[in-house]
């Protein structure tokens, strides 16, 4: 079942960025109040740059395994499973997805701290959390 089936051809997303904020959109990420958990998951994602189990993702942005699993079951088109590691790891597909998070209009209206999440996932991996 997609997202796409009930619209006209016109109104749909024009290119990747398009596309992304559509999705992005369609995911609640700018629902009032903000899905701050959710984002952040997101955002941890990005800065770990590789790929990572559910339970290090969960680990690393401080939040339960169930709502880890519910972003990467939501987000699952834009990310690579990779079932050869147990428990699998996810990462992005495609940088570009991780260049439309970086964009200002995003990450102010994510209300999230870039260098903060950044520094955070360092800390981790100064002490010793594994991806």
């Amino acid at each position: 079942e997609g997202f796409y089936n009930d619209k006209p051809l016109d109104e749909l997303p024009v290119g990747l960025q398009g596309y992304y904020e559509n999705h992005w959109q369609l995911m609640g990420m700018t629902t009032k109040p903000l899905p701050r958990n959710k984002i952040k998951i997101v955002y941890v994602m990005c800065a770990l740059r590789g790929a990572a189990s559910r339970e290090v993702i969960a680990k690393y942005s401080k939040q339960n395994e169930l709502t880890v699993q519910e972003v990467l079951e939501g987000w699952a088109q834009f990310l690579q499973k990779q079932e050869s590691y147990q428990p699998p790891r996810y990462r992005f597909y495609h940088e570009s997805f991780r260049d439309f998070l970086h964009r200002r209009d995003i990450v102010q209206a994510a209300g999230v701290n870039l260098p903060d999440i950044s520094a955070e996932v360092a800390d981790n991996i100064t002490e010793g959390l594994q991806l």
